[in-house]
């Protein structure tokens, strides 16, 4: 293990020499799920932009969510981001106990930081751990149509002007965070028109006419659910995000007309993704992989161009995996690991992913299957994952499935210890352990 180590600490070391002092362009999405980027396999999706990034860096397809204590799912996850740790750690966080935040941190290691865009993190206010602000959006807005102009355009406009006029002789740190794709999805005709609601394929777990998924308490739609409903959202949802991706774009321009194109690593990501009827579920509240994976990629000098890696991570590793990337020191300890042992191919990833939201819904997953639990209901359900990637039949009644639920919930337990989680699975546990 030591020496599987030292290799990677060996290979980035050599490969980083020269590049300590990178830039960071972080871009974050809201409410896009995997579905709604042409380079994870939607071929309908207009993304160039974002497609560029994931050809000449490293895409993770398979990157979670771990939960929420929120019916808004952003704010537990850009806590977690920004502070470094577990879901129910966070939860506990407030002005006066947060610990040192992401661009703090960065910041003592020389950076200059800079956000504009949405803000809805727990903690400290925004203002006193950026060097400097933008425009501030919050977490939900009234109407994407400012009078400056629309939400999506400001934000990247004033990305585009920080790295324009940037004459500082540190490097950057630039968290741009787009509000699209999330409600009011508006944006103007010409990209609706990219995507007729009519045309559009709906995933194999969408049924229409049938009820909204019991077990799930926050649905944004009328029972029963609609297939037409759907393919309207999801119109609504593609169009913003091809929107957005012309302004990053516009962004990345600015760093090859600025000269640092090549000198900054970037990061594209969104805080979880969301369900347009998968499972009977129209929102972002459940445990489906449309709602608790999202889009990961990584642009830097290191990573193998036009690489995949198909390993289950967690979004937030993405932190101190740029501290790695970087040989940058933090003495703040975070509950969040690397993805550097995998970028180098010399590294495992974690052994189960364990998912949460309130007390309600509790998953794990583990070679290639997934069990969630609704303590409130007494419900289970079970799924395997890499031959039923839409979650659509439900194994829990097969002759073979109470060893592997048993597997399972002795890692539900293990990870209940290591998040302090207190939900309880007692009746759970005494079936199948």
């Amino acid at each position: 293990m030591k020496k599987n180590r030292l290799l990677v600490a060996l290979y980035f070391s050599c490969i980083l020499s020269g590049f300590a002092q990178m830039n960071i362009l972080f871009i974050e999405s809201d409410d896009q799920s995997n579905q709604a980027v042409g380079a994870y396999g939607n071929n309908s999706m207009v993304t160039p932009n974002i497609d560029k990034l994931a050809h000449e860096g490293v895409s993770f397809t398979s990157a979670y969510n771990m939960g929420c204590w929120s019916p808004a799912v952003c704010i537990p996850s850009r806590t977690m981001l920004i502070y470094g740790k577990y879901l129910w750690k966070s939860q506990k966080i407030n002005k006066q106990n947060a610990p040192k935040s992401l661009p703090e941190k960065l910041h003592d290691n020389g950076y200059y930081t800079y956000i504009t865009g949405k803000w809805h993190a727990m903690g400290k206010p925004v203002k006193t751990i950026f060097d400097e602000t933008g425009s501030i959006q919050p977490g939900q807005l009234k109407t994407y149509n400012a009078p400056a102009g629309h939400i999506t355009d400001i934000t990247a406009s004033e990305a585009v002007n920080f790295i324009k006029n940037y004459k500082n002789d540190k490097p950057f740190f630039a968290y741009v965070a787009f509000n699209a794709p999330h409600v009011p999805r508006q944006t103007t005709q010409n990209y609706y028109d990219l995507y007729p609601a009519n045309s559009i394929e709906l995933p194999p777990s969408v049924v229409d006419n049938t009820p909204l998924n019991k077990n799930v308490k926050y649905q944004y739609a009328p029972d029963p659910l609609r297939s037409k409903t759907m393919q309207q959202r999801v119109q609504q949802n593609n169009a913003m995000v091809t929107h957005m991706d012309a302004r990053i774009g516009d962004i990345i321009k600015s760093l090859k007309d600025k000269g640092v194109y090549d000198n900054t690593i970037i990061v594209f990501t969104s805080d979880h993704g969301i369900n347009f009827g998968e499972n009977g579920v129209a929102g972002k509240v459940c445990l489906y992989e449309p709602s608790v994976t999202a889009p990961l990629i990584i642009k830097a000098p290191t990573v193998t161009p036009n690489s995949k890696i198909t390993a289950r991570v967690y979004l937030q590793d993405i932190a101190p995996t740029l501290f790695d990337l970087l040989e940058l020191e933090s003495n703040e300890p975070t509950d969040f690991q690397s993805l550097t042992p995998l970028l180098s191919k010399n590294g495992k990833a974690r052994a189960s992913i364990y998912l949460a939201m309130f007390d309600d819904q509790r998953g794990i997953i583990s070679e290639d299957k997934k069990l969630i639990i609704y303590p409130k209901t007494g419900n289970l359900e079970l799924y395997d994952i890499k031959n039923d990637p839409w979650e659509t039949k439900n194994l829990i009644s097969n002759k073979t499935s109470k060893t592997i639920i048993s597997k399972l919930l002795k890692k539900m337990k293990a990870w209940q210890l290591k998040t302090a989680d207190k939900t309880d699975l007692t009746a759970f546990y005494n079936q199948y352990i």
